[in-house]
Parts: C-alpha cells; structure tokens; sequence
C-alpha cells in the first residue's frame, strides 16, 4: 500500500532560514524549545504550501526559490527570533 505524506513547503524554508540566522547571529538562548517557538511564530505569519508527491514537492521547491517571498521569509523569522529572545516561553516555566 503506497502511503502519502503531507508537507508544508514553508515549514523546510523556514527552517533552513532560520539556521542560516542562528549561524551568523547570536541569540539569549539556542534551546529547542525557543526553535519550535521561532518556526511557529514565523509560519502563523507565512502563507502554506502544502504538496504530497515528489513532483509536487519539486514543482513547489522551484517555484518558492524563483520567488521574491525569500526576503519575507527572512524577514519573518528575523522578527519571531527577537521576540522570542526578548520573552523566552520557558523563563517562566519551572524546570
């Protein structure tokens, strides 16, 4: 039985994008938990692009990289990753 996966487009791009910032910016806290907070706050901002097959994910990987939203994209996770930084969800959290 073939089983179909669904994926968000934005979700790889945005991950990809946002380790590009952490590689060249220095943040108050790495943890995976302000990661997931970052992709979260900067997907709800970003429109989805969904695909289930190969083709599809390779029809909608061109599309995305000969398009204009890279700048927004950057832009969106730039902004998730100082408000994160300013207000960490797990400083109030007890460990």
């Amino acid at each position: 039985e073939i089983m179909y996966e669904l994926k968000n487009h934005t979700e790889i791009v945005v991950q990809q994008a946002l380790q590009t910032y952490l590689r060249s910016n220095t943040l108050s806290c790495f943890c995976e938990r302000c990661q997931a907070d970052i992709m979260a706050l900067a997907l709800n901002r970003l429109p989805a692009r969904y695909y289930v097959s190969l083709r599809g994910e390779i029809m909608t990987h061109c599309e995305a990289y000969g398009n204009p939203d890279q700048a927004r994209i950057m832009a969106e996770v730039v902004r998730a990753t100082q408000q994160v930084s300013a207000a960490p969800s797990h400083a109030s959290e007890e460990v």
